[in-house]
């Protein structure tokens, strides 16, 4: 199990923002190189297409499910004990090439 801790970030209207530190296993994880669309070439595959479906980039850290090998990975430690995320939170270094791949 890999542990990380919490930290609290003051956010500019100055209430405080819960996050988990994920430095030290964003480290020890090898780089997943994805490559990045181009804009141009997503929007003209899209023509001939009658249904189409869209993620909202902003919350869909907390749609994607872990697979449950990985959840042990994304534990974190409070004062009332150990916990591990069961979906993808944010600050993973692999999280923007792994949705881009979705």
């Amino acid at each position: 199990m890999w542990i990380s801790s919490i930290v609290h970030v003051r956010k500019k209207n100055g209430q405080i923002r819960v996050c988990v530190d994920f430095k030290n296993l964003n480290n020890a994880c090898p780089k997943d190189d994805f490559p990045s669309s181009i804009i141009e070439l997503m929007i003209n595959s899209t023509t001939d297409h009658k249904v189409l479906s869209f993620m909202d980039g902003s919350s869909g850290y907390n749609q994607i499910r872990m697979p449950p090998m990985d959840e042990d990975l994304m534990a974190f430690l409070t004062s009332k004990g150990i916990y591990c995320y069961e979906v993808m939170p944010f600050g993973l270094k692999n999280e923007a090439p792994h949705t881009k791949g979705l």
